[in-house]
């Protein structure tokens, strides 16, 4: 197996065990989702950015996506909602906890009803 197909193994294992779709790991990193495809299939030669980009969206090393290291285990909610909030806006931030938070007291009170 080349390196090309080795990275795009590890990161399919890596977006597949925070149970991210292409398209959210391609809001994580900022790479177009069919751009990801292309990684993962190993047709797609990935510069050190996109390398170092990918990996900072997936929560590991560079080194980790050459590394052929077995998947990592699914990511905590804390993890995935980390995720979502990076590279918001302070507003979008406020706004995407405040969403939760709301939403969470409805839990609550529908719990209590």
């Amino acid at each position: 197996m080349d390196v090309y197909s080795r990275v795009g193994s590890s990161v399919r294992a890596r977006r597949q065990g925070l149970g991210w779709t292409q398209e959210q790991l391609g809001e994580a990193s900022g790479l177009h989702p069919s751009y990801i495809g292309q990684i993962e299939r190993g047709t797609k030669k990935v510069s050190l950015l996109t390398l170092t980009r990918l990996a900072a969206a997936l929560h590991c090393s560079t080194g980790a996506l050459l590394d052929d290291a077995p998947p990592v285990p699914k990511a905590s909610w804390s993890v995935k909602i980390d995720a979502l909030l990076r590279d918001k806006s302070p507003g979008q931030q406020e706004l995407l906890y405040s969403t939760l938070r709301h939403m969470s007291q409805q839990f609550r009170r529908s719990k209590r009803g």
